[in-house]
Formats: structure tokens, C-alpha cells, sequence
């Protein structure tokens, strides 16, 4: 326990001497194994954050979103189907897998009917599939993974997780993962740590994560899925990651799943929660999430232009005029309590 490890809250990004000269010209793009994002942004695949109209309107702002997995395997094919139709005769969005086909993400869970829910998907077009997990180094997670890699399908990428540690990244990337998602219990409505103890803080896990697969040259990409409270925390993460998955930062908004409603003041609100919250589970036995109300807060796109100009931003800061510069050149520095009072993080 000699090292001490850290999130985003207790560091900044060391400004640079820089030659940018206009945060306009920054690019943010980045490639996930033949997934080409404009805006290197996923949103989360819960029920309440991830449906059809997301996913279209992700992938017009640049991004991605992955449909989740909390339906019955018909549902899935024509929520897939839907936005997949939709994509197909856009002349231009926002990039394309090794196949140029739509980028739409699918979940699959690692039981026995998620071998038919994987089938079903891909006979329907899917090829970027998420193994989708609460606790990605698992058993039934490598056996999901062979028994994907074993059938040798073309032009498929595969994201599995959650994980977080360097052990977890290696072997996943063994058992053939492209992609590995990765944060344990640092979700908004995730109680894994509080409720068992259980986690990594999330900027210490990239980093670790990420010095491993330069170590062994692993050919394997980063998503930093959760503790996401600013803007600023994702151009932190993206020191190290290759792409961010939010759930908190988007929730609310007009695509997300689900009904407005409105309180007795008067003000409107959806509902959002973690996976692993009893309402989503359908059952009250132990959880490791909850259920909480969200202001509504609009259309998506008017967050997402945020996000773009503030990494710009950072970027340029940086002396970075793309994705792998800002990654070379961003440093962080420790800070105090008083520096994160003053910081207003």
C-alpha cells in the first residue's frame, strides 16, 4: 500500500507553453480497434440512458452510443433494426467499423441465452458488441469471450468489462477482447464500494491499466466508464483512455428512454439509475445501485457541443492538436484540499 491512489478531484492538468492557435482547429478523434469517433465520447448502456433516439443522436454529434441489454432479445433486434435502418442512408456520420456499416453498439450479458441474444444481433447487422458485466475478470466472461473468438466472425469488435486492474486488462485482452471498459463502483448511483468495499479510484485504475498495455504492447483500447462529474474529468481521463462513457452527464436529456414528469413545484424530471439498482433488476434482493430523479435538462447535442469545445480546450492548453499529443504532453499536478475548494471540483 506504498502507493497512494487518485481520481480526478485531486489533480489539474499543468498548462503548457503552446502553438495552438485556435481551439477550432483541435482534433478529439479517436479509434477504437476500427471505431472511428469524431468525438471520442460513448453513452452508457443503461435502460435509462442508452435507447434508439440516443444512439442516432450520438453517432450525428460524433460519438457513440451502446444499446443496453435489459430487454427481451427480440426487443434488442428491433431497437437495433430501428436505428440501424435509420443510419444506413445518412451520406455522412460520424465514422464506421472495419465493415463501413452504422456505428450501433449492442449489449450481451455472459449467460447461456446471451449466446442466442449474440446470434440474433449479428445475423441483424450488429458487429460492435459490448460484454456487459458488473465484474468483468470473471469466468463466464472469458468463457463468453471464446466462445465469440472460437467462431473467427469477420469485422467484429468486441468491448467486455467492467474491470480494473492490470491483471483484469491482461487477460481479458488473452481471452480476445478489442476493447476493455474500464471503472468499478465510481459510477453516479453506484453503491459497489459503499456496499461492499469494493473498487479502484478511477484515475489511478486508467493509469495503471493503461502503463500494463504499453508494457506488454497488449492490442487493446481503454473506455473510462464512470466518476464523470465535469467536463474537465473527461479531458482527465482521456490522458490515459482512448474514449469515455457517461451515464450521469447525460441522463435527463430529451433521448434518453423514459417519461417527463413533473413535481409539485412545477419542475420537470425523468428518472435515472444504475444497472444493478433493484428497480432495474426487477428484484429487491442485494444491490449495488439506485434509482434517483434527474432535472430534464434537454436535447443531448447542446451537452455534447459543451463537451467538444472543453476538451478543445484542454487540448489546446496543452499544446495538443489531437488525441495523441494531448496524451504525450498532458501532466497532472497534486493538489489540496483548499486547491480543490479553489478549483470549485
Amino acid at each position: 500500500m506504498n502507493q497512494k491512489a487518485y481520481t480526478f478531484s485531486d489533480v489539474l492538468i499543468e498548462p503548457k507553453y503552446s502553438e495552438v492557435l485556435s481551439r477550432k482547429t483541435v482534433d478529439i478523434s479517436t479509434n477504437l480497434c476500427g471505431i472511428n469517433l469524431k468525438l471520442p465520447i460513448i453513452s452508457a448502456n443503461m435502460s435509462n440512458i442508452t435507447g434508439p433516439n440516443m444512439v442516432i443522436e450520438m453517432c450525428l454529434c460524433g460519438g457513440m452510443g451502446i444499446l443496453h441489454r435489459f430487454n427481451t432479445i427480440e426487443n434488442a433486434v428491433t431497437e437495433f433494426e430501428y436505428v440501424h435502418n435509420h443510419m444506413v442512408f445518412w451520406p455522412d456520420y460520424a465514422g464506421a467499423p472495419k465493415t463501413d456499416a452504422p456505428l450501433v453498439g449492442v449489449s450481451i450479458g455472459v449467460q447461456e441465452q446471451d449466446k442466442q441474444r449474440f446470434d440474433k444481433l449479428y445475423e441483424a447487422g450488429a458487429n460492435i458488441f459490448d460484454i456487459d458485466v458488473a465484474h468483468g475478470h470473471h469466468i463466464l466472461v472469458k468463457n463468453m469471450l471464446n466462445w465469440i473468438t472460437a467462431r473467427k466472425l469477420p469485422d467484429i469488435v468486441i468491448i467486455a468489462g467492467n474491470i480494473a486492474t492490470r491483471h483484469a486488462a491482461i487477460d481479458l485482452a488473452q481471452w480476445g477482447a478489442n476493447v476493455v471498459k474500464c471503472g468499478i463502483g465510481s459510477g453516479k448511483t453506484c453503491l459497489t464500494r459503499s456496499n461492499t468495499g469494493v473498487g479502484v479510484p478511477q484515475l489511478y485504475m486508467l493509469e495503471t491499466i493503461k502503463e500494463t498495455i504499453n508494457q506488454y504492447n497488449l492490442p487493446i483500447k481503454i473506455i473510462s466508464d464512470g466518476g464523470i462529474n465535469m467536463v474537465g474529468d473527461i479531458a482527465k481521463a482521456l490522458k490515459f483512455a482512448d474514449a469515455v462513457m457517461l451515464g450521469n452527464m447525460l441522463s435527463g436529456t430529451t433521448e434518453t428512454p423514459g417519461s417527463v414528469y413533473k413535481n409539485p413545484e412545477g419542475q420537470f424530471y425523468k428518472t435515472y439509475g444504475g444497472s444493478t439498482s433493484g428497480e432495474n433488476k426487477g428484484e429487491n434482493k442485494f444491490v449495488e445501485g439506485m434509482m434517483k430523479t434527474v432535472p430534464f435538462r434537454g436535447k443531448v447535442k447542446y451537452i455534447l457541443k459543451e463537451i467538444r469545445e472543453g476538451l478543445q480546450s484542454a487540448f489546446s492548453y496543452c499544446d495538443a492538436s489531437n488525441l495523441k499529443e494531448f496524451q504525450e504532453n498532458c501532466e497532472f499536478i497534486h493538489i489540496s484540499e483548499g486547491a480543490m475548494r479553489e478549483s470549485k471540483i
